[in-house]
């Protein structure tokens, strides 16, 4: 399954923010009274965005970018996908065109029309920069009747669905398409728009409601204001000011600290962390190339102690989808129980009684798994060697095959046929491993729209030991009683799960 570097990067920026908050709470959120009687939500994030240009997008809160621009499709609360700027989405009955129907209410902030033409020019430079998921196989885009937009592939993608509830769905004004103002001056469809004179690039973001959007009613807050703040400690500090009212990824004790005065709660699972066996056919591990070894590394794996790195953030897990989506399948779970005379047994069986060496990069990431990883493996004679690389040296490092397995976390996108192209894709299978059973069961998936539809991708993954998943997690966060806060499924997409306290 194809797809772009950059956009494997976007995941991949946006899973190790993540991560780390796990291991430092670098992020926070919160909404802070302005000096008016206008309704202000302050976020904090602790990466910017990269640019705003559509076909562009680098990483960094995205939740800026769906709040400046509509997406065709969207995510609600529960994570289903539903009709946003397209009022109506339907395939043929062999899944190979994709009809979208335009609303014809939708505006964009500079007052130009949001119709089918204006929609195909930015579904065409998101797709000529092979910059979002679920693009493979588009041969044909194009607008009809004024209010249709008709998407024609090549064979079933269930991946493009979800790509226009998310990136791959950013609708900017078309005059701005190209231009070098759209990188940091965005004109989008959305409910808010960039209030250049206060926003601070890279520091801090400040939106204005749109007067009159389609869906305004649907956002409570005037104006929002999205702080660059890299540090728990700081956004703790401002929540117990009063500066903000919302942060995330704050330890168990800071929040048994902040309950009380502040509600407490949790997040739903947002990223998953995994050993990616990524040379399976043995090309510079040959060990790797042996079934029976990826297994051993499953069972080497006590995935209880993982939780007591994190109590009440990280969870130990052994399939590489949610446990409330299609693909789990609850018969799997603990397919490998930690069982090191076992795994033990399964190598000296592979020929590798003696076990082997292996290097894996060592980043910010994976800092705090390394050691229990590092002796889980040690267990059943596999020699971890750490090397050093920055996160922002990553993807070209693990694209390259110089790592034949690697730990690293991914996100959860909501949707199983886009964690599945992420799993596939050339930054976590970089040795382009494929074979006939999986294409056909891949195809088969593809061509479905059943919410099981990768279930058996899922067990084909499971029994020939692709992977070998870690942990899940999730992050505490607190509020102040001034407003409410409804965990999302798919987390930081909007701003919506944010509302005005009714006490």
């Amino acid at each position: 399954m194809r797809d772009s570097i950059r956009h494997r990067w976007v995941g991949l920026a946006a899973a190790a923010a993540a991560a780390v908050l796990v291991l430092s709470g670098c992020s926070g959120t919160a909404p802070a009274e302005s000096e008016s009687k206008q309704r202000v939500l302050s976020i904090s994030t602790r990466q910017a965005p990269a640019s705003f240009a559509i076909g562009k997008y680098g990483g960094g809160e995205i939740m800026i970018q769906t709040s400046i621009f509509d997406t065709l499709l969207a995510f609600d609360q529960q994570g289903e996908i539903v009709p946003n700027l397209a009022k109506k989405f339907e395939y043929n009955a062999d899944r190979k065109v994709l009809t979208l129907t335009i609303r014809g209410d939708a505006k964009f902030s500079n007052g130009e029309v949001v119709d089918a033409k204006a929609v195909v020019d930015n579904l065409m430079v998101t797709f000529k920069s092979g910059s979002s998921a679920g693009f493979t196989g588009v041969e044909t885009i194009k607008a009809q009747a004024g209010d249709r937009v008709v998407v024609t592939l090549s064979k079933p993608n269930a991946s493009l669905v979800p790509s226009l509830a998310g990136v791959g769905g950013f609708v900017a004004a078309p005059s701005t398409l190209g231009t070098e103002a759209e990188a940091t001056k965005p004109v989008g469809s959305g409910p808010y728009k960039l209030n250049l004179a206060k926003t601070q690039i890279g520091e801090k973001y400040v939106l204005d409601k749109v007067d009159g959007q389609w869906r305004a009613d649907k956002f409570p807050f005037d104006h929002i204001e999205i702080s660059v703040i890299p540090d728990i400690t700081a956004a703790v500090n401002g929540l117990r000011s009063g500066q903000l009212d919302h942060a995330v990824g704050i330890s168990q004790d800071q929040s048994k600290s902040l309950k009380g005065q502040f509600t407490t709660g949790v997040d739903k699972p947002t990223t998953w962390g995994n050993i990616w066996i990524a040379d399976r056919e043995g090309d510079v591990v040959p060990a790797l190339g042996d079934k029976r070894v990826r297994q051993a590394i499953n069972m080497a794996l006590d995935r209880s102690d993982v939780e007591k790195l994190s109590p009440g953030q990280s969870h130990g897990v052994d399939q590489i989808f949610q446990a409330d989506g299609g693909a789990y399948l609850a018969d799997l779970k603990g397919r490998y129980p930690h069982d090191v005379r076992a795994a033990r047994k399964l190598m000296a069986e592979a020929g590798y009684a003696d076990g082997f060496s292996v290097t894996m990069p060592s980043t910010l990431a994976s800092t705090q798994y390394e050691p229990f990883l590092t002796q889980s493996l040690a267990d059943i004679g596999i020699k971890v060697k750490w090397k050093n690389v920055s996160l922002q040296d990553i993807v070209p490092n693990l694209s390259s095959k110089k790592f034949a397995m690697f730990y690293f976390p991914s996100t959860y996108s909501g949707s199983d046929a886009l964690d599945t192209e992420s799993a596939l894709g050339p930054v976590f299978n970089p040795f382009g491993t494929s074979t006939p059973e999986l294409t056909k069961l891949l195809d088969k998936a593809n061509a479905t729209g059943a919410k099981n539809a990768f279930a058996d991708v899922n067990r084909y993954f499971v029994n020939e030991a692709w992977f070998a998943p870690v942990v899940a997690n999730t992050f505490l966060w607190a509020h102040s009683k001034s407003v409410d806060y409804t965990p999302p499924k798919v987390w930081g997409y909007s701003v919506q799960p944010w509302t005005i306290a009714k006490n």
